[in-house]
């Protein structure tokens, strides 16, 4: 059984039960990574914009980094959000939702202007970094808490799987540099999430999560 999942406006196959991430990084979707799936940097953040009850329900890794605004938002981390229903699921990466926000400013689309686009992107940065400075340190030793020091100093398993990819997504990304740049979606209403924490376990990046 296959799932249909867009990512970044590009339809994309997935398996019941893998993570956002593993499915954005084979497919050298724009997506941000480093920590190879533990839940430690926070660069696979993504937009559920349409099919957020189709996954798990937010995980401790994204309770602890995510302010729950944020989540309201529909905003999880990639490598925490695995696929538990059949349905199709629509998703922006941070990555790009970033990238769009930026050339929107350097770029105005039609009917805008540059500071008509300059406040959404520079709320977006400040969000981002409000996610760290926030909860900072706690959400530091809650982490090294849940994963261990060994994955929190050492976050790369494979590092040539981990070079591969950042190469075929900076390639792509090249490739990609010469098109026009698609509009920022528009804010929309997403499902209420729900923000209770789940009695589930993620694997290591790729696999399936244990219930």
């Amino acid at each position: 059984m296959t799932i249909q999942v867009e990512i970044n406006d590009e339809m994309m196959e997935a398996k019941p039960g893998e993570l956002l991430l593993s499915v954005a990084r084979r497919n050298a979707a724009h997506i941000g990574f480093y920590c190879d799936g533990y839940g430690l940097c926070t660069m696979c953040e993504c937009r559920i914009l349409s099919g957020a009850d189709q996954l798990n329900p937010p995980t401790e890794a994204e309770h602890t980094w995510l302010p729950p605004e944020r989540m309201a938002e529909g905003y999880r981390l990639g490598c925490q959000t695995s696929l538990r229903g059949v349905g199709p699921v629509k998703v922006l990466t941070r990555a790009e939702e970033l990238r769009r926000q930026f050339g929107a400013v350097l770029r105005p689309p039609a009917g805008t202007t540059t500071t008509d686009n300059l406040g959404p992107f520079a709320s977006n940065v400040a969000m981002v970094n409000w996610e760290h400075i926030g909860t900072f340190p706690f959400n530091l030793f809650r982490t090294l808490r849940r994963i261990g020091p060994v994955k929190f100093l050492l976050p790369v398993r494979d590092l040539n799987l981990f070079v591969n990819d950042t190469v075929r997504i900076t390639q792509r990304m090249i490739e990609d540099a010469s098109k026009p740049i698609p509009a920022p979606p528009k804010p929309a209403v997403t499902p209420e999430l729900d923000t209770q924490r789940p009695l589930v376990k993620q694997t290591q990046s790729g696999g399936t999560p244990q219930v």
